[in-house]
């Protein structure tokens, strides 16, 4: 998950990822959107920084918006076929509490060679 990687490490992975991908290949994307209620439910000196935070064990999670992954991905020559805020109610009948879930979906490829 690209959320758990330093913010400022982030377009180096997808440039070594962009790089290894045949070309007409592509990366299938789906993490964390901003307002998540996995990011509204951390409590006060577990951010790091802007949107970065990390949990009790040590673990941590980035909230991206579309744009930054369209520019993460662009950046490392990969062409946009499809970047979407995934935003779901999710029910816990037992609990009897909603959820509202946020995602990044998003699908880019590598150009294809033309010689």
């Amino acid at each position: 998950m690209l959320s758990s990687v330093l913010p400022e490490r982030m377009p180096y992975v997808i440039t070594r990822l962009a790089h290894a991908l045949k070309p007409g290949g592509k990366i299938l994307f789906r993490d964390y959107g901003r307002h998540d209620l996995s990011q509204l439910r951390f409590k006060k000196g577990h951010c790091l920084f802007d949107n970065f935070y990390v949990r009790g064990d040590g673990t941590r999670v980035y909230f991206f918006t579309k744009d930054e992954i369209h520019n993460i991905f662009t950046s490392a020559g990969l062409n946009e076929i499809q970047n979407v805020r995934d935003k779901r109610l999710q029910v816990n009948r037992r609990k009897k509490v909603a959820m509202q879930r946020v995602w990044i979906q998003a699908k880019y490829q590598k150009p294809e060679q033309h010689s």
